[in-house]
């Protein structure tokens, strides 16, 4: 098998206790023809001084704050020499064979794009077998078991392979998103462009994420919402990002609603999350919603541009995509 160069992109932020497991896995891959860019995001826990003691030959991008993931991986991207990207979260575990199976896959057929490694817990539970967008343009994280390379809606950066070109075709992950969904992101566009972008089961990741803060719960609660409403502006056709935005706060306002007036009337609820409700953030704040809203009003700008570019660009209409189950409200 032809070994293309595979440029390992890791963004880390004080995560040098997770970095001393996530590189020794690394280092013991059975692929040979690959470099390690370590993008910090001014991070004060001695994880630089790790890296360039322990692992000389990985370069180190130091930045001056904290920039979150989308864009710390396009600096990583910029000066990348591989033909193949391989963004990897600094709180994996990586198996020896996880890099040549994505590998083969792209090698095999020229449509797929982009790769997912299966990502499993470290008690062997999966993570994730990839992302997918319903009818609403929500997307959810399918946790089932799966043996076979099928086709996903977008797939998790946590550990993700893309190929070169195509990554700087799409102008890489959108900089606005700051953190949280900018992978789906950048795979729905993918496959508006006529892409594919699947899952490889033979290719195994540990990730263990970490727990946040309350403030960064806060934090990503806004991202989350603010780039999930953004998605459905700039990815779908205008009927279609009408229709979804205004199902959207159909289904939160009446949540709401029904909140309000059980506490009126009865003093409690007992209102449950439906899936729909499951699905649109983790349920966020009334705060959260109007400074989302916020957010998209004063960038409006920027998202009309982004939207007339996509679907300048389009290969794959929304109704397509519904066809092939790539945007689809069943449960994959």
């Amino acid at each position: 098998m032809n070994r293309p160069k595979i440029s390992i992109i890791i963004v880390n932020y004080n995560g040098k206790q997770l970095l001393q497991k996530c590189l020794e896995s690394l280092f013991k891959t059975d692929y040979e023809n690959f470099e390690v860019i370590l993008v910090d995001n001014n991070s004060t826990d001695g994880s630089i001084e790790f890296v360039t003691q322990n692992y000389p030959q990985i370069i180190v991008i130091k930045l001056d704050s904290n920039k979150g993931f989308a864009e710390p991986n396009n600096i990583g991207a910029k000066i990348a020499k591989g033909e193949h990207l391989l963004f990897l979260n600094n709180d994996t575990v990586t198996t020896t064979n996880f890099i040549s199976e994505m590998v083969q896959v792209l090698q095999k057929d020229e449509q797929v794009a982009i790769c997912q490694s299966l990502l499993l817990k470290p008690n062997g539970d999966v993570d994730s077998s990839g992302d997918f967008i319903d009818r609403m343009g929500i997307v959810y994280n399918s946790k089932k078991m799966t043996e076979q390379i099928k086709e996903i809606s977008s797939a998790r950066g946590a550990s993700m392979m893309i190929r070169r070109k195509i990554f700087d075709k799409l102008g890489g992950f959108d900089e606005k998103f700051f953190f949280s969904f900018e992978d789906v992101d950048l795979g729905w566009r993918s496959w508006i462009l006529g892409y594919k972008v699947v899952i490889v089961p033979n290719s195994i990741v540990y990730h263990s994420a970490g727990k946040t803060s309350s403030k960064l719960k806060s934090e990503a609660a806004f991202h989350g919402l603010k780039n999930q409403l953004a998605m459905k502006i700039t990815n779908f056709e205008p009927r279609f990002a009408l229709r979804s935005l205004l199902l959207f706060f159909f289904v939160y306002g009446s949540r709401e609603i029904k909140i309000w007036f059980d506490y009126k009337i009865k003093g409690s609820t007992t209102m449950t999350s439906t899936s729909y409700e499951n699905k649109i953030a983790d349920n966020p704040s009334l705060k959260t919603v109007i400074k989302s809203i916020v957010w998209i009003f004063n960038n409006i700008g920027y998202l009309r541009s982004k939207h007339k570019h996509v679907n300048k660009n389009r290969i794959l209409s929304t109704t397509s995509l519904q066809k092939i189950r790539i945007i689809s409200n069943e449960k994959q």
